[in-house]
């Protein structure tokens, strides 16, 4: 930058600066406290950290005959995101022989006093979102959620109904619900969990 154009600019900023609007107040205190509270994490967000770390799973998978038709053995690494707010599982086995990646957030959302989920993967371009609670102990996590029609047929009226049990901390075991092609619910998938030590 030669010399005028810095005595250029150095004459132009002090105008600038007078010219800018006035700094707005901010947020009232006590309005901005009472967001920061309502947005901390509380003893549901707790329930988030068992599912931290890394996992063996086994998938299964069956039509909506109810005839099995995939079973195969995946990682999933689960991580907290967001000061625990969110927890986020990265998922990879195999379908068919062909492979499978998926990513899920859940969070526990304080305005609907629910636990909220997304499921996204590479055999679909949708993205599920599901809700629900844990029963009181603490031991199944029950959620539920709309489904569009497979490509193969069935499960499109019925949504799903996701059942997440936990037998102890380092085992548990995600069941998928879906309308099966005579209208009732089917199990279209179960991935069984073992932490890895």
């Amino acid at each position: 930058m030669s010399l005028c154009s810095r005595s250029a600019v150095a004459l132009m900023v002090p105008a600038l600066l007078a010219a800018a609007p006035p700094k707005a107040g901010g947020m009232d205190p006590k309005a901005l406290r009472a967001w920061m509270d309502s947005a901390a994490p509380t003893a549901a967000h707790d329930r988030l950290k068992a599912y931290v770390g890394t996992w063996t799973t086994r998938q299964t998978d069956w039509l909506p005959t109810g005839d099995k038709w995939n079973e195969a053995d995946g990682t999933a690494t689960c991580r907290l995101l967001l000061g625990g707010r969110f927890l986020q599982e990265d998922y990879a086995t195999t379908l068919d022989g062909h492979p499978f990646h998926a990513l899920s957030l859940m969070g526990f959302d304080r305005q609907q006093n629910a636990y909220v989920a997304e499921w996204l993967d590479d055999f679909g371009t949708g993205i599920i979102t599901l809700e629900g609670t844990f029963d009181g102990p603490g031991h199944v996590l029950t959620l539920l959620g709309p489904a569009p029609a497979a490509p193969t047929g069935g499960r499109a009226a019925g949504g799903w109904r996701v059942k997440d049990t936990w037998w102890d901390p380092d085992h548990h075991a995600v069941a998928w619900w879906g309308q099966g092609i005579d209208g009732r619910p089917v199990k279209v998938s179960e991935i069984l969990y073992t932490r890895d030590r």
